[in-house]
């Protein structure tokens, strides 16, 4: 089962760990292939030295950012090492307290152990800073094994307050769009146990995304059910929510007085941005992305509102 309760206060504590970046991360240039930006991202690089050591010596990482793993794909990475060995080495760092730091390859590493083996090949970094290796970790897992949605998210939110990154910041170094995580952060207003649910019911993010759209975390865990028990589509989950609220908006319409319309003639335009910056609140605590521009000009205002779907 997904406790990602246990995944958030693992993060809370890497978190307090860790130190805060003084440089910041290089930028990662879309042509640049992911294992060079790695490479860029330690704070020093003083070579590296591959070796055999002790599986029972290795350690796993803090800063690791996936909780639940694959027994079956760990299954048949052991199989394939049992057959034709470890291909690509583990990489590790010497750790303070002795021993070594799992930096990268934490599937293989228990695959490793599963099969009982006493020693593995390993890439000794020689001088990776605990930001690197961070960062480093969730880079591995992006790039290879998909991470869980809301484990990637809070990954995300972990990063951008502990180096004080903006989102377009997080998204360059990551070779992401800004959009995209700006989408997963969003995730993260859900309710624990919503998400807990979610991540039980094996619903996407596409599903995640439409629940968003409720406030009440009661009807939000109905729905999961009924998402997960009909096997509803992403398309039929948002007309479900969208039926939901408006099930919603006439129970809290019903039995109220309707108050006759009054017409009033308002010159002043800045009554009317209010009306429309409340609009704007109301999207945005909807779940939707909302950006606003203004521009003045001498005889009004031009307004731009663009609504993230």
């Amino acid at each position: 089962m997904f406790e990602f309760g246990r995944f958030c206060r693992d993060l809370q504590a890497m978190q307090e760990i860790l130190p805060k970046a003084e440089n910041p991360l290089p930028r990662r240039n879309k042509s640049m292939p992911v294992f060079d930006f790695m490479k860029d991202a330690k704070a020093a690089d003083t070579g590296r030295k591959l070796t055999e050591i002790p599986v029972a010596s290795i350690h796993r990482s803090p800063y690791q950012p996936r909780v639940t793993f694959d027994e079956e794909s760990i299954a048949e990475l052991a199989q394939s090492i049992r057959q034709v060995g470890l291909i690509q080495p583990l990489v590790v760092r010497k750790a303070p307290e002795g021993g070594y730091e799992l930096v990268a390859g934490e599937r293989r590493l228990r695959a490793v152990k599963s099969l009982g083996m006493e020693k593995v090949t390993c890439i000794v970094e020689q001088s990776v800073q605990d930001e690197s290796s961070a960062m480093m970790a969730l880079i591995e897992n992006l790039q290879r094994e998909d991470l869980h949605y809301l484990e990637e998210a809070q990954c995300y939110s972990t990063l951008l307050s502990t180096y004080n990154l903006t989102q377009e910041e997080l998204a360059q170094r990551l070779g992401k769009s800004q959009s995209s995580i700006a989408n997963k952060l969003r995730l993260l207003r859900l309710p624990e146990e919503v998400k807990t649910a979610m991540a039980d019911a094996h619903l996407t993010e596409r599903h995640a995304r439409a629940l968003l759209k409720l406030r009440d975390e009661k009807t939000q865990l109905e729905l999961v059910d009924k998402v997960a028990k009909k096997s509803l589509s992403v398309k039929e989950t948002e007309k479900l929510v969208d039926k939901t609220l408006n099930k919603l908006f006439d129970e809290k319409s019903d039995g109220a007085r309707p108050r006759p319309r009054i017409l009033r003639i308002v010159k002043d335009y800045r009554l009317f941005m209010n009306t429309i910056n409340a609009a704007v609140n109301t999207l945005r605590e909807a779940g939707m992305t909302v950006a606003v521009e203004q521009q003045d000009r001498e005889d009004g205002v031009d307004i731009r509102i663009s609504v993230t779907r």
